[in-house]
């Protein structure tokens, strides 16, 4: 953890809502959130020539309040207020800000659309791997059309199609007529000038919610929405859904957010049309967004940008369960001889390591909750943790790695829906090699001062050397080897010297 473990109140006065992320520095590459506060305060709704109502501020002071109390019980470092298209496109914001200032000692910035777009951007791209592709952010007043290429923004476009300025400006009727549906599309396709794009990253509420509906939808195995891919087809017929009820029906329909049933029709068909233009086959969702963005801007200043997505998440979510990096790493040194000596027994691809390496770092984070049921542990939180940078299926074998690791037959028979054909062998043969180089580490990095692996006349030895007696490493062993054996089918030698 970083010395200063320094304290980040970063709030987002949006249009819909009004959003606080409290998060506690861990490194200079990984931050926790350890509390958010969020009221749909409706800021922008009703809005005539960008007037802000006197009920819109009316909610939004009181919301402020609110974040202005729980942020304060943390004694932040700093506290961060960015207002986006509501505060932006009014000609009475100033008030809005004063009476805020007066009430909370928080005084909000206005950011420009392009400040929004980048740490939209910022947000997104700390937390997926999208290198080349486009952010779609749409928030309860503006749309953001933000371009990537080799992880950089190229450029980026705002326009007024948020979830409420689109619904309250195109749909007259609820639900919505058909004329209204596609003065909307028509609309969005004026506005925007959309590039070709194999790939669209979502990010907002209202991406979100579909994306829990869509989860519900499949009986999808994990809980998880960051990462979740939702398909254009899939897109279509939840757009088809929401457009044929009024407001009281959406709110029946499983998922959909009863505070946002009014608005979510509008910004399905505004993504909807996007990916169309983009020619977009699937919708990324990310979790993490405009507050993180800034949250990441106070962190790293100019070089915000993280160079390893995967690391800096491993590393922080080892971090931040109290995991001790330097056994890890010996652990992970360890796993890795053992995977290269065995490679042309099992194999596995670079990939495969990748994650034998990540699984090997994060082995012990479920040690804090329970030692006795710690892998279990350390599965639940590989699922539901912040761990940013893996699709669906590398977050499912990492957790079975973790789980496996000591004992036992990986078990993938809940991940159908996720994982592919051939990963309950391969997640046998990583459990089995990390498995083993835990036992050879059973003490940290000493005794065993040298570890050497070598596949020779059809049998992997591996050779132990020390200065101390390795008893309690070769009993370790010992409870590994015939798990090892029927990984890579092939005897095993463990020797000591």
């Amino acid at each position: 953890m970083a010395a200063s473990s320094r304290i980040a109140a970063v709030v987002d006065v949006g249009s819909n809502s009004i959003r606080l992320l409290v998060a506690r520095e861990l490194s200079d590459t990984a931050f926790e959130v350890i509390d958010e506060e969020r009221s749909y305060a409706r800021l922008g709704e009703g809005q005539v020539e960008g007037v802000l109502t006197s009920e819109g501020m009316a909610r939004g002071t009181a919301a402020m309040r609110v974040v202005a109390q729980v942020a304060a019980a943390y004694e932040p470092s700093y506290v961060l207020a960015a207002g986006t298209e509501a505060l932006r496109r009014a000609p009475n914001a100033g008030e809005f800000v004063d009476r805020v200032r007066d009430e909370t000692g928080i005084t909000i910035r206005v950011l420009s659309a392009d400040e929004e777009a980048h740490a939209s951007y910022l947000g997104t791209v700390n937390s997926t791997m999208l290198r080349d592709g486009a952010i779609v952010d749409i928030g309860g007043g503006s749309l953001e059309l933000i371009r990537v290429r080799e992880r950089a923004m190229v450029d980026a476009q705002s326009v007024p199609l948020g979830a409420i300025y689109a619904t309250e400006k195109y749909f007259a009727h609820d639900p919505p007529t058909a004329k209204e549906v596609r003065a909307l599309r028509k609309a969005v396709r004026q506005q925007l000038e959309i590039s070709p794009e194999p790939v669209l990253f979502g990010v907002g509420g209202a991406v979100r919610n579909l994306a829990r509906i869509v989860r519900l939808r499949r009986r999808y195995p994990l809980r998880r929405l960051h990462g979740l891919v939702i398909e254009q087809r899939e897109l279509a017929r939840l757009v088809r859904d929401l457009l044929a009820v009024p407001s009281e029906g959406r709110r029946r329909i499983p998922g959909v957010a009863a505070n946002r049933a009014d608005i979510l029709p509008a910004a399905a068909v505004v993504i909807q049309e996007v990916m169309l233009s983009a020619g977009a086959e699937r919708l990324e969702v990310s979790g993490q967004g405009l507050r993180e963005g800034l949250a990441w801007q106070q962190l790293r200043g100019e070089g915000a940008v993280l160079p390893d997505v995967r690391a800096a998440s491993v590393g922080g979510l080892a971090a931040a369960n109290g995991v001790d990096g330097s056994a890890a790493e010996h652990v992970a040194e360890v796993a890795g001889q053992l995977f290269d000596a065995t490679r042309a027994v099992h194999e596995l691809d670079a990939a495969d390591r990748e994650l034998l390496m990540a699984a090997a770092r994060i082995a012990g984070i479920g040690m804090h909750v329970d030692y006795y049921n710690r892998d279990r542990h350390a599965e639940y939180l590989v699922h539901s943790g912040d761990l940013h940078g893996f699709t669906h299926r590398e977050i499912v074998l990492l957790g079975a790695l973790v789980r496996w690791a000591g004992s036992g037959s990986p078990d993938l028979s809940l991940y159908k829906a996720v994982v592919t054909p051939d990963d309950a062998r391969r997640v046998t043969v990583l459990a089995a090699l990390l498995g083993t180089a835990a036992a050879i580490r059973r003490r940290g990095r000493e005794p065993v001062e040298c570890v050497g692996a070598k596949v020779k006349g059809g049998t992997l030895v591996v050779k132990l050397r020390g200065p101390a007696p390795i008893d309690a490493e070769l009993a370790a062993l010992e409870r590994q080897q015939k798990r090892l054996e029927g990984a890579l089918k092939m005897p095993v030698s463990f020797t000591a010297g």
